[in-house]
C-alpha cells in the first residue's frame, strides 16, 4: 500500500473507491473483500431505572484470496496504510501455502440486485434522549400499578459491502431499532420484544403496557398437572421454534452430511399442510441485505410448502458440491456452520387472535420459550421451558396465570398439529412469524416451586 485512503462506509462511491484502491494492490489475484461498518446505540434499564447509555462503532474489512485453487483469508478493522498491507500479504501468503481449497475456485462477477429499502435515517438518528423517554414511560406506568420494569432500547445503522477482482460491486446500507422489557409484578413477570427498521413504528408503548398487563394478570400463578395440552403460542414462541429448524435442517451442509431432518423428505409432507416456511431476506419489513457475503443476490426460497418439504438454502460451495445453484445464503467466512436462512417467513392463516382464543376448551397461552435445547436432530425434538407469560384458558377465556412448565416437542409434528393461524405476523428478530393454535403438546414438569 502506497497511500492512505480515507473513507466514510455510510457513503456509497466513497465506500467503493476505497474498496477499488485496495484491489489496485492487488495484481494478477483473485481477491474478493468484505468490508462491513455499524454503529449501534443502547440505553438499558433495570429495577425501573436507566443505568446504561452506550454506544459502538466499527467497520471490518475481510480479505479473501484465491491463487492456484486456493484460498486463503484475512481480516482487520485497522486501516493504515501498514495494517492494510499486512492484511492482504497475509491472506495471499495463506493461499500460496495451499492447504484449504477454494470451492469453487473462482470469484462471481458484476452482479444485479433487487432493491430493498430497509434504511430510514431517522432510526440511525435516533437520540439517547428519546431511547430514554421510550424507556421512562413504561418505568411511571410500571410504577404506578406497583411493578417493576426491565430492558433495552436501541437503534443501529449497518452496511455491507463487496468488491472483487472480477468486477463484482455491491453495497446496502440498512437501520434496526429495538425495544425489548421485562415487566415483574409480584410473582408474575411479562415481557414485550419489537423491531422495526423505522424507530417511529415500534409501538413500544403498546407492547410496554401489553408486557404489564400479562404481569398483573398472572399473579399468584397456578400450578397445573403435566400433559397433553391445547396452546396458543403467539409470535415470539413460534419463532423459537422456527429458529431451530432453520440450525438443525434448512442449510445445505447439515443436509450434504446426511444429519438435516430434510434429507431423503425433499418432496414428501412433513408438516401439516397449513404451513408454509421460506427464507425471504427481501421483506422490507426486515432487516436483510439483497446479496449475500459471496455478493450473490437473494431470492425468496420456499423451505416448506403446505407442508411438503422442497428445499435448503445453498451458498457457491455447496452448491458446486451438489450441482446446484446459489440461493445467496453464504455467511462470513469464519462462520462454520455452512449456509443458512436467516430471514424465515411462514406464511399467516386466516384465524384471528380472538377467534383462536374462543376455540380453546381449556389449553395455554404461551408468551415465548425459554432454554430451549436440542434433544434429537434428526427428529427436530426438542426441550425447554415456558417464560414470562403463561396463561390458563378455558372456555374461550383467559382465567389467571400457570407457573412456568418444561415441554418435550418434536417441532415438526407439533407443526403438523396446527389447527389455526393468525391472520397477521410479526417481526421478531429477523424472522417474520404469526401466532398459532396448536393441539396436544406435550407438558413433562412444571419449573419452580
Amino acid at each position: 500500500m502506497t497511500d492512505d485512503v480515507r473513507f466514510d462506509w455510510r457513503d456509497r462511491e466513497s465506500t467503493l473507491r476505497f474498496l477499488e484502491h485496495i484491489l489496485e494492490k492487488t495484481p494478477g489475484a483473485h481477491t474478493e473483500l468484505t468490508l462491513e461498518g455499524s454503529e449501534s446505540s443502547l440505553t438499558r434499564f433495570a429495577n425501573s431505572r436507566i443505568h446504561q447509555n452506550v454506544n459502538e462503532s466499527d467497520c471490518r474489512l475481510s480479505i479473501r484470496s484465491i491463487r492456484d485453487g486456493r484460498i486463503g483469508n484475512a481480516r482487520t478493522n485497522r486501516f493504515d496504510k501498514e495494517s492494510l498491507g499486512q492484511a492482504l500479504e497475509w491472506a495471499g501468503s495463506v493461499a500460496r501455502v495451499g492447504r484449504i481449497l477454494a470451492e469453487p475456485s473462482d470469484l462471481l462477477g458484476p452482479q444485479t440486485y433487487s432493491s430493498v429499502r430497509n434504511h430510514v435515517r431517522s432510526t440511525a438518528n435516533l437520540s439517547a434522549r428519546e431511547r430514554a423517554k421510550m424507556a421512562s414511560d413504561l418505568i411511571k406506568e410500571c410504577a404506578s400499578q406497583g411493578a417493576g420494569a426491565a430492558g433495552a432500547v436501541s437503534n443501529s445503522e449497518g452496511v455491507l459491502a463487496i468488491a472483487n477482482s472480477r468486477g463484482l460491486r455491491a453495497y446496502h446500507a440498512l437501520t434496526d431499532a429495538n425495544f425489548t422489557a421485562t415487566v415483574s409484578a409480584d410473582s408474575s413477570t411479562g415481557w414485550c420484544d419489537c423491531y422495526s427498521v423505522d424507530a417511529s413504528t415500534l409501538n413500544a408503548e403498546m407492547m410496554g403496557r401489553r408486557a404489564l398487563e400479562r404481569a398483573l394478570g398472572g399473579r399468584n400463578p397456578q400450578q397445573i398437572e403435566p400433559g397433553r395440552y391445547t396452546i396458543i403460542l403467539e409470535e415470539a414462541a413460534v419463532k423459537d421454534l422456527l429458529d431451530f429448524l432453520s440450525w438443525l435442517g434448512f442449510g445445505a451442509q447439515a443436509f450434504h452430511e446426511g444429519r438435516s431432518f430434510m434429507c431423503e423428505k425433499i418432496g414428501e409432507r412433513i408438516t401439516g399442510n397449513n404451513i408454509t416456511i421460506a427464507d425471504d431476506a427481501l421483506d422490507p419489513r426486515g432487516a436483510g441485505t439483497p446479496f449475500d457475503y459471496e455478493g450473490m443476490p437473494k431470492e425468496r426460497v420456499v423451505l416448506i410448502e403446505k407442508g411438503v418439504a422442497r428445499s435448503v438454502v445453498y451458498d457457491r460451495t455447496y452448491a458446486a458440491r451438489a450441482g446446484k445453484s446459489s440461493t445467496g445464503h453464504a455467511l462470513p467466512r469464519e462462520f462454520t456452520y455452512g449456509p443458512l436462512p436467516l430471514n424465515l417467513t411462514m406464511d399467516p392463516g386466516e384465524s384471528t387472535a380472538a377467534q383462536m382464543l374462543r376455540s380453546v376448551k381449556r389449553g395455554l397461552l404461551i408468551t415465548r420459550f425459554w432454554y430451549v435445547r436440542v434433544v434429537d436432530p434428526a427428529k427436530t425434538l426438542v426441550t425447554g421451558q415456558t417464560r414470562d407469560g403463561t396463561f390458563l384458558i378455558e372456555d374461550g377465556t383467559v382465567v389467571c396465570g400457570v407457573r412456568d412448565m418444561r415441554f418435550n416437542e418434536n417441532i415438526l409434528e407439533a407443526f403438523s398439529r396446527a389447527e389455526m393461524i393468525s391472520q397477521e405476523a410479526q417481526r421478531i428478530g429477523s424472522s417474520i412469524v404469526p401466532a398459532m393454535k396448536l393441539v396436544d403438546f406435550r407438558f413433562t414438569e412444571p419449573i419452580g416451586e
